[in-house]
Formats: C-alpha cells, sequence, structure tokens
C-alpha cells in the first residue's frame, strides 16, 4: 500500500460496458476482515460510502457483491 502499509484483502475490479468512456475501476473488499479497518485506502473513502466496497456473506456462505453505475449507494470508483 502507499508508503510500504499493509492492505486489507480486496479484489481490485475494473468495469468496461457499452456507452463508458472510461474503465471504471474499484475494489472489492470482505466484510470478515479485521483488516478493513487499518487499510489505507479504504480509509480514503468517505464513511457513509465504504459500504459500497464491501461484499457480505450470505447464511450458506457465499459473498454478494453488487455494482451500482449511478443512484443511490453507487459503487465508489477510483482514479486510475
Amino acid at each position: 500500500g502507499p508508503n510500504g502499509s499493509v492492505q486489507a484483502p480486496h479484489l481490485t475490479v475494473s468495469v468496461f460496458a457499452r456507452g463508458l468512456l472510461i474503465r471504471l475501476a474499484t475494489r472489492i473488499y470482505f466484510d470478515d476482515e479485521a483488516g478493513n479497518a487499518q487499510d489505507p485506502v479504504l480509509a480514503l473513502v468517505p464513511a457513509e460510502r465504504r459500504g459500497t466496497l464491501i461484499a457480505r456473506r450470505s447464511a450458506d456462505g457465499v459473498f454478494r457483491f453488487d455494482i451500482r453505475l449511478q443512484g443511490e449507494g453507487e459503487t465508489v470508483f477510483f482514479d486510475v
């Protein structure tokens, strides 16, 4: 991470779609990772928007992560 800091486990995702002129980049963090609290990149995101980057584990053990391109709960995207 920045300045050699340790980052929480995450996936980096790029979104390409018809009508988008640029690639959208985001991250997927996992709700059961203790390291999320110290992740330097996640800390840059306003607290009220961090939830859009967190995959949640369901009762059957499968993670769910929805990407929303606009509107309420719009996923946080990063400049690349």
